[in-house]
This record gives C-alpha cells, sequence and structure tokens, in this order.
C-alpha cells in the first residue's frame, strides 16, 4: 500500500500542502479531487518523489525518501498533468523511454512492448508518427502508453506496482475516457495499485474505491464514494450548491458515461 502521514509542501516559501494523510490500497483506486489550487498535484508530486516534503510517505512499505531514482521507477509510474517534448520524437521513441535500458536492447522485444502499450491506449499504427503532430489527446494516450511500457505489470513477484495519474482523461472524449478509466480499472483489479487526480466527479464515482478531496492544501474528506460525494461536503468544498443525483429541473439533456457500462 501507499502510506502518506501527516505530509506538509513548502514551495518558495509558501505552504501548498498541509499536514495531509491517507492510505491508497492495492486492488483500489484512489481518486484525489476538489477545486482548482486546492494541492491535488502537489500531493501527487510528493508521493512520486518529485518534491520535498515533510512527514510520511511509504511505498510498499518502504520510505519514499530513502528510495534511488531506478528503485522508485521499478514500482510506480507517473503520467503528468503535462508533457512537452521540444524535438522531433516519434511516438514509437517517445513510448520506448518507458522501458528500462536492458529492455531496450533487445529491439524485438522493445518493439513488442511499446505496440502492445499503444494497443492498450488505442493507438496501434502511430509508431511512426511524430509525436507533436498528434492532437493533446492522442498525446496525452502516447504519455500513458510510456508509462505502460515502464510498469507493464500490476504486480512483480507477488507485491503490488503502482500508477500514479494527474488528470489522465483531461484532454479526452469520452470514448477515451473509459478506455483509460477501464485500463486502469483493470490495473487494480489484477492486484495494482492507482492514485489519480480527477476532475471529473461522475467518472471518479463509477471508477474509484475511495476518494481524497482537498480544499486549499488540506484534506477536506477521505473515504468512499457514498461517504465522501454528498450535498453538503460538495456545497462546503466547491463554494456552489450541488445535489448528488439530481435531475435537471428544466429537463436540460444530460450525458453520462454510466450508460455506456451497461450490458
Amino acid at each position: 500500500m501507499i502510506e502518506v502521514s501527516g505530509v506538509s509542501v513548502r514551495l518558495s516559501g509558501k505552504t501548498i500542502v498541509q499536514d495531509v494523510g491517507f492510505t491508497a490500497e492495492s486492488g483500489r483506486m484512489t481518486a484525489i479531487a476538489g477545486p482548482n489550487g486546492s494541492g491535488k498535484t502537489t500531493v501527487m508530486k510528493a508521493v512520486s518523489g518529485e518534491l520535498s516534503y515533510e512527514g510520511g510517505i511509504l511505498i510498499n512499505g518502504h520510505h519514499v525518501k530513502s528510495l534511488q531514482p531506478w528503485q522508485l521507477a521499478a514500482v510506480r509510474g507517473v503520467l503528468p498533468q503535462a508533457s512537452v517534448i521540444s524535438f522531433p520524437f516519434t511516438v514509437r521513441e517517445v513510448v520506448r523511454m518507458g522501458l528500462t535500458s536492458g529492455l531496450n536492447r533487445n529491439p524485438a522485444k522493445a518493439e513488442q512492448s511499446a505496440a502492445k502499450a499503444l494497443a492498450s491506449v488505442d493507438l496501434s499504427g502511430y509508431e511512426g508518427r511524430f509525436y507533436q503532430q498528434l492532437s493533446g489527446g492522442e498525446q496525452q494516450r502516447v504519455q500513458l502508453a510510456r508509462v505502460l511500457c515502464q510498469i507493464a505489470e500490476p504486480t512483480t513477484e507477488g507485491k503490488p506496482n503502482w500508477l500514479l495519474l494527474d488528470e489522465p482523461v483531461s484532454s479526452l472524449d469520452i470514448s477515451h475516457q473509459l478506455t483509460i478509466m477501464r485500463l486502469a480499472r483493470s490495473f487494480c483489479d489484477n492486484g495494482g495499485g492507482v492514485i489519480a487526480v480527477m476532475h471529473d466527479l461522475n467518472l471518479t464515482a463509477l471508477f474509484a474505491d475511495r476518494i481524497l478531496l482537498m480544499q486549499s492544501g488540506r484534506l477536506a474528506a477521505f473515504g468512499t464514494i457514498h461517504e465522501v460525494l454528498t450535498d453538503d461536503t460538495m456545497q462546503s468544498v466547491f463554494g456552489c450548491p450541488l445535489r448528488i443525483n439530481a435531475l435537471p429541473a428544466d429537463g436540460t439533456p444530460f450525458v453520462l458515461a454510466h450508460s455506456a457500462m451497461q450490458g
């Protein structure tokens, strides 16, 4: 599991996250949600080992601060909120950046791994295209394929691996949102663990097991979807009157991904 206790993060002399604690278990998807600027990505970067922090963070029983970069890379893959690539790499080259050096020295296996990862995010046949020529949503899926090359299996020698996904569906159409969320759900169902920063509360409710709700750098609520997504909590955290499971009073059409999960 990933255990976060009393974590605070300061950037440029300002406290961004203060005294946050939660537990993410393997086999479950943990979502981090909250308003813009509430500290979601900062928490994710602390968990991944990218940012310095005060407090404790353990991945599979090991302190993040005690692990070397290669040790962290072996147990967790990180999808950042945005990735900028300045050079004209092909999709194949970007995806293969996630592979270990040993596997990259075996061209046949490297190609097979890259192709499998691209197929899982519905980008088969894109290997030779230049990354900069893709749409934002396609680039986002290429980056996820890179992560899946790095962390190809949900478990290693009986221990869980982790996907840390920062807004993994923000640029995607509804069909590909479902593709990626199903992929993350399958990773959990097969013994791995996922922590995902999410803005879409409907997708969060559909796929996540636990939700960590942030507000102004602090933990506002943590628990199951039914425990956290309540009228009172939503209004308190987001500052507007939100009603859970309420139909539009004027009959305005609305579209939810839930119907695509039926049958």
